[in-house]
C-alpha cells in the first residue's frame, strides 16, 4: 500500500540533521530497506521522500508540490502524458502515478521509464542538500513495486546536474522556491548586462510578482528548470530577486504547564497525560529551586504537589503569588488530602484549584483545558 504523507507537519527539532548523501549510501551499503525521507533545515516546507530495498532503488518523490513539479516534468519529457487537474496534495506522487497508470491501461516498460525519470529528477535535490532532518521508516515499501533499479545506474548520468544545484544552494535552495521580485529596475538592468545569456529573462517581471516557484517559473517561460536557475542566480546575489520559502509554517506554541512534584511516578504520568494532548510539561522536582526557573520560564499553568521536603506546596503557592510576573499564572495543588482545613489552607495560599489524588489522565485534561483556555475565568477552590 503506498503512503500518504502529512504534507504540513514541519520537521521536529529533535530529528538528527544529517548530510543526505552519506545516509543513502550507508542504507544501500546494509542493503536495507525502508523509506528515507530528509526535510530541508533551510526550507522546512520542503522534503523528499526516497524508497528502497536490498541495495536497489524504488523511487523517490517529493512530499509537497505535486501540482508543480509533475506537471513542470511531464510537459517537458513526455508532453503526451497528462495527468488529471487538479492534483490532490493529500496523497503521494506514486500514489498519483499507479492510479493513472491503471487507468489508462499505459505499457509496463513505458512506465517504468518514467519513474526512473522522476526518481532521477528527485535524488538531484536530495543529493543537493548539504544537511537536511532525517526519517528513516524501515520495512516500509512501495504496491505496487514496479522500479528496482541500482542506485549507480540512476544517479551517473545526473551527476552533472546534481554539482549544478549543489553549487546554486547559496541563491537557490530548491526549485520548489518561491522567486519574489524585489527591486525591477535593478533586475532588467542585470540581466541587460549578461547580454545573450539573460536577456530571455527581461519578460519574466511580470511571472516574478507573482511569486511562483521555480517549477512554475520554468514552466510558463518554456526554459529548462536548472538552466533558469543559473540565469536568475546572479539576480538573486545582486538583491534584485529573493527566493521565499516555497509554503510557510506557522509553528504551534504548545501551552506550558509545570510540574512541580517530587515524585518521579507523578512527574510521568502528568507528561504522559497531557503532553499527548498538546501541552508542554516542565518537570521541576526541588521546590526550593522551582520559583527561579518559574519566573524564568512563566508557564501557562502550575501544578504543585502540597507534600514535598525542604518546602511544601502551601509555602511555594504563596511565593508564587507573591511575584508579579507569576501571580495570575493558575497554580493547581495535588494533593491526597481531602479534608475542609486542607481545601482552606490552600486558597489561602493562593491556589486556584485543587486536583485529589488518585486522579485519572481525563479528570487532569479537563481541568488543565479548562485553566489554560483563553479568556478562561479562573476558580477559586
Amino acid at each position: 500500500m503506498t503512503y500518504t504523507p502529512n504534507l504540513q507537519t514541519p520537521a521536529p527539532k529533535e530529528k538528527p540533521q544529517v548530510s543526505p548523501a552519506k545516509v543513502l549510501q550507508k542504507v544501500i551499503s546494509e542493503q536495507r530497506s525502508g523509506r528515507i525521507t530528509i526535510t530541508d533545515s533551510d526550507d522546512p516546507s520542503i522534503s523528499w521522500r526516497v524508497y528502497l530495498g536490498g541495495g536497489q532503488m524504488h523511487f523517490a518523490e517529493s512530499t509537497m508540490g505535486h501540482a508543480e513539479r509533475l506537471t513542470y516534468l511531464l510537459k517537458k519529457h513526455l508532453p503526451d502524458f497528462n495527468l488529471p487537474t487538479p492534483l490532490p496534495s493529500n496523497t503521494s506522487e506514486y500514489s498519483l502515478l499507479c492510479k493513472y497508470w491503471q487507468s489508462r491501461n499505459l505499457p509496463l516498460n513505458f512506465f517504468r521509464k518514467l519513474l526512473a525519470l522522476l526518481t532521477q529528477e528527485a535524488l538531484m535535490q536530495f543529493l543537493a542538500l548539504p544537511q537536511g532532518f532525517l526519517d528513516f521508516e524501515p520495512n516500509v515499501g512501495l504496491d505496487p513495486l514496479l522500479l528496482s533499479a541500482p542506485f549507480r545506474q540512476l544517479v551517473l548520468p545526473v551527476r552533472d546536474q546534481i554539482n549544478n544545484w549543489a553549487q546554486l544552494r547559496p541563491a537557490i535552495g530548491s526549485p520548489f522556491q518561491r522567486a519574489h521580485l524585489e527591486n525591477q529596475d535593478q533586475f532588467l538592468k542585470l540581466v541587460w548586462q549578461e547580454g545573450g545569456a539573460g536577456r530571455h529573462l527581461q519578460n519574466m517581471a511580470n511571472l516574478l510578482e507573482q511569486d511562483l516557484c521555480l517549477y512554475e517559473l520554468a514552466l510558463q517561460t518554456d526554459m529548462d528548470l536548472l538552466a533558469l536557475a543559473g540565469s536568475l542566480a546572479p539576480t538573486i546575489q545582486a538583491g534584485a530577486v529573493s527566493m521565499q520559502p516555497y509554503q510557510v509554517i506557522e509553528e504551534t506554541v504548545r501551552p506550558v504547564i509545570a510540574c512541580v512534584d517530587d515524585s518521579q511516578t507523578i512527574q510521568q504520568f502528568v507528561k504522559l497525560s497531557l503532553e499527548a494532548e498538546g501541552f508542554e510539561v516542565m518537570q521541576l522536582m526541588d521546590p526550593k529551586q522551582a520559583l527561579t526557573v518559574l519566573i524564568e520560564q512563566q508557564p501557562n499553568l502550575i501544578l504543585m504537589d502540597i507534600e514535598m521536603p525542604k518546602m511544601d506546596g502551601y509555602e511555594l503557592c504563596r511565593m508564587v503569588r507573591q511575584v508579579d510576573l507569576l501571580k495570575e499564572i493558575p497554580v493547581v495543588m495535588l494533593t491526597g488530602r481531602e479534608g475542609i482545613i486542607d481545601r482552606m489552607r490552600a486558597r489561602m495560599s493562593g491556589c486556584t484549584a485543587y486536583l485529589t489524588k488518585p486522579f485519572n489522565p481525563q479528570e487532569l485534561l479537563a481541568l488543565v483545558q479548562k485553566l489554560t483556555a483563553a479568556g478562561a475565568v479562573l476558580p477559586q477552590v
